[in-house]
């Protein structure tokens, strides 16, 4: 996901102060140098605050007693959008939010006004994220731990603060609760790309069926279980029609269906008596007119839904095949932003050796279709998920609608059946009309399982979609795409390290999923996890590189839902010693080689942000000067706070004598 801080952007209680604004660069390493006490480690909760969390962890005290509002400049895959949240004041959070976009060069910097709140700024980011709409389970209803991913999910791969960089026993960004801990562990097989949105929608139906599957067990289970008292019943009838004399000569025998045979024979036969009941005629005619226009609305309805079905699934389809196709054309024009970039001093075309002098306009434009294509790329990716949640609700109303459809033809068959010339006269005798009326009913109850479209063809019908779905759910191939995952993590885990200051720079290391951890194997075998190693510079290594080995895996996914955006806040905590973080670093007082351990961090993150090209954005809080850090490649200093340097303005607020 595209998502980089441009700016945070303070506004003063006091309207006589012009707005703090803290800039970054965008796909570079941006540090924030300083002595303590000046603000760093509160930038993490302005930026968290203001992408929605629910509660305000910005640091009580000067700064929330001087700000009236905090806010970001990011940059997103739609462009700029500026997001601020007012201070809470006596609360724990606000849910008064202000989303500004379209604004061209200047960033307006006005007090804001509330134009919109915590959860529609939620939803934007989720949006804008491409997570799908359905849980991880279909029992949930969004909420807990198997609710749906959300964009506040993926933050936990972003931040690293103070508490965490090189904790032992937290990797995480607030894995430390419980909450957070099982969320984490939910998503990450949909941020690895072993769950996805496809994946996602078969579990929901497969869920509904397996619902649908239980209800109409348990009513086939129902005509199983009165089987005997059935068979005792049909004798009974037998004999009641023989003392009716609707049935002649010698009693069938006591087979189930020699005497449905018989009883059948009976019932159509409809031995009937002189009345003629008008009245009950014309009820049944409008009861009959009333269910023909009922089935007709619900046949429209129906019409309507499968058509919307098909449209969803051929939009699905068809947005798979234009993907690919802009992939193929994306794939043939590469080679004309390779050919721009040689010189136009003569060099010769190194495809058919021919001059270029002649040959820029056409390579921009090929450059520029090229733009076009990866414009239109990355928006085509943000269909599907979009449509996972048309598809299940449509695939509920259709379910319902056969219902309604299917029960309207019950009732219209029955009155038809009812309304035959054969039945247009009352039954001989009370006695008589009562005991076929019943028989009448009793068959077709216990008929309707086995005729076409019954309840066996509609168990059946279940039982081969959710077998379908199982295979589609193959558990081999979602586990097998797991493991690969986390191993291609677990290898650029290993590379990161050695570059690192780790104790043993050979021992694989290993993203343990289930834990949360970083397990370590020893030259015996033995695995041990993060909180089993000793030594400060070992966590934070470790801390460091599942983190930059995490982004360097999404940003190689197709879409990530992910943010590009890294901030470790005082990673160098594990070198300086405290008496030296309180007050200005004297590099006399440090060892050399704690230097060149540090330097050694930044320097791994800088070649990372310089391979993906302007992609990763990485943010880093830390007392360490340029002398530490400098003159390395992708690490920039984006402000330094010593002396009067704040991050809120002294001016702000009256300084302590």
């Amino acid at each position: 996901m595209q998502l980089q801080i441009l700016e945070v952007i303070l506004w003063p209680k006091n309207v006589r102060f012009e707005p703090r604004r803290v800039p970054f660069g965008p796909g570079v390493v941006n540090v924030i140098s300083g002595a303590s006490k000046r603000g760093k480690s509160s930038v993490i909760p302005i930026i968290d605050y203001c992408l929605g969390s629910r509660l305000c962890g910005i640091p009580a005290g000067t700064i929330r007693e001087s700000c009236a509002w905090f806010g970001i400049l990011v940059r997103t895959s739609e462009g700029e959008k500026l997001l601020a949240r007012r201070e809470p004041g006596n609360q724990q959070s606000t849910d008064e939010m202000m989303v500004l976009q379209d604004f061209g060069a200047n960033v307006p910097l006005d007090e804001p006004k509330k134009n919109t709140t915590r959860q529609s700024v939620k939803r934007m980011l989720d949006r804008l994220a491409g997570l799908s709409n359905l849980g991880f389970d279909a029992e949930e209803t969004g909420k807990g731990f198997q609710g749906r991913p959300s964009f506040r999910d993926t933050l936990a791969f972003c931040f690293q603060p103070q508490n965490i960089v090189a904790n032992p026993d937290v990797l995480y960004f607030r894995a430390d609760t419980i909450e957070h801990r099982e969320k984490v562990r939910t998503i990450f097989p949909y941020v690895l790309g072993a769950t996805t949105g496809k994946r996602l929608a078969l579990k929901w139906e497969l869920e509904n069926l397996q619902k649908e599957l239980r209800r109409k067990q348990r009513e086939q289970a129902a005509y199983a279980k009165v089987s005997e008292t059935w068979l005792a019943n049909l004798q009974v009838w037998v004999t009641e029609a023989r003392e009716l004399g609707l049935i002649a000569g010698e009693l069938p025998d006591a087979m189930e269906q020699t005497l449905i045979g018989a009883l059948e024979r009976v019932v159509s036969a409809g031995e009937t008596g002189d009345g003629f009941s008008l009245a009950g005629t014309q009820a049944s005619a409008s009861e009959y007119a009333a269910l023909q226009n009922e089935e007709s609305t619900v046949t429209r309805e129906l019409s309507v839904a499968r058509h919307r079905l098909n449209q969803i699934t051929a939009v699905r389809d068809t947005v798979t095949d234009y993907k690919g196709s802009l992939s193929d054309q994306a794939s043939r024009l590469g080679i004309s932003r390779w050919l721009r970039t040689l010189p136009n001093d003569g060099t010769r075309c190194p495809v058919c050796d021919s001059a270029m002098d002649a040959s820029h306009n056409e390579l921009d434009q090929l450059c520029d279709a090229l733009s076009v294509i990866e414009d239109e790329t990355h928006a085509v990716s943000k269909a599907p998920p979009v449509l996972d949640r048309d598809l299940v609700d449509v695939t509920e109303k259709l379910q319902l609608l056969e219902d309604q459809l299917k029960a309207v033809r019950v009732r219209r068959r029955a009155i038809e059946e009812r309304s035959k010339t054969i039945r247009d006269r009352e039954l001989a005798t009370a006695r008589v009309a009562r005991f076929l009326g019943r028989v009448e009913e009793a068959l077709k109850l216990f008929s309707a399982r086995t005729e076409p479209n019954g309840l066996d063809d509609e168990i059946e019908k279940l039982n081969a979609r959710i077998s379908e779905i199982h295979s589609s759910l193959s558990e081999a191939e979602y586990a097998r795409r797991l493991e690969t995952a986390v191993k291609r993590v677990s290898r650029n885990l290993t590379k990161m390290a050695a570059k690192l200051d780790v104790e043993r720079k050979d021992a694989p290391a290993r993203l343990d999923i289930k834990e949360l951890t970083v397990g370590v194997t020893d030259y015996a075998g033995r695995e041990d996890f993060l909180w089993q190693l000793g030594s400060g510079a070992n966590w934070l290594s470790y801390h460091v590189a599942a983190v930059l080995a995490l982004q360097a895996f999404f940003l190689n996914q197709d879409h990530s839902p992910v943010p590009a955006l890294v901030i470790f806040d005082q990673p160098s905590q594990v070198y300086f010693p405290r008496r030296l973080a309180r007050r200005e670093l004297d590099k006399d007082e440090i060892l050399d080689e704690d230097v060149q351990s540090i330097r050694g961090f930044f320097d791994a993150m800088g070649k990372l942000a310089v391979h993906f090209k302007g992609r990763l954005q990485i943010i880093v809080l830390d007392h360490a000067g340029s002398d530490v850090w400098g003159k390395l490649d992708g690490v920039e200093l984006a402000e330094e706070w010593r002396g009067e340097n704040y991050l809120v303005p002294p001016a702000w607020f009256d300084l302590p004598e």
